[in-house]
């Protein structure tokens, strides 16, 4: 007996410690409440945008009409002021990279090189003026070494004959005196020692 008394007991140990359900439905019911107050605050706080928003335009508008005729020419002349403004200083950027194009184009560089050097220059690019220079500087390099290269007379191969007469070797300048010597030392102490 005492064994069902002690069951007995934990039935009613575990009654009392289960939610009691209307205490749920009371929370639940709570927070739907608060749930509709909140939908219902968005849906003024909508409305309330969208009238103040209505209310705005119609003060816009009002403004723009009460505006007088000499109002409007002067907003539209402003405006036209600045276009101008605008484009002549277009205008003006425009006719600097000309004149520094055509100032470099004069010194020899090229006409794609000349155009990105001068908007470089026009636009305070120091970077691309410089890569520029560089760039004109190594293809100048270039073009007068092979202009060198071919105005100099080459042995064919296995002749003895004398490649450079001393006449053309006394015209010789120094860079060119001195590529003679490392190619023909022997030649050169000839003419070096006449």
């Amino acid at each position: 007996m005492e064994n069902e008394l002690g069951n007995t007991s934990n039935v009613e140990n575990n009654e009392s410690s289960a939610p009691d359900t209307s205490e749920m439905d009371k929370r639940i019911k709570a927070l739907e409440a608060e749930n509709a107050k909140l939908k219902q605050s968005v849906t003024n706080a909508s409305a309330d945008a969208s009238k103040w928003k209505k209310e705005f335009q119609e003060k816009k508008n009002e403004l723009e009409s009460r505006m007088t005729e000499e109002e409007k020419a002067k907003a539209q002349q402003d405006a036209a002021t600045a276009a101008m403004q605008q484009e002549l200083e277009t205008l003006r950027n425009e006719r600097n990279v000309a004149n520094h194009k055509a100032e470099l184009t004069d010194i020899g560089f090229g006409n794609d090189l000349a155009q990105e050097v001068a908007e470089a220059i026009n636009g305070g690019d120091t970077a691309t003026l410089f890569a520029g220079i560089r760039k004109f500087v190594a293809s100048h390099d270039k073009e007068l070494t092979s202009k060198a290269l071919l105005s100099n007379p080459v042995l064919s191969g296995g002749q003895t004959d004398k490649v450079v007469s001393k006449e053309q070797f006394d015209k010789m300048g120094y860079k060119e005196m001195l590529a003679f010597s490392r190619e023909h030392p022997d030649l050169y102490h000839e003419y070096m020692n006449k």
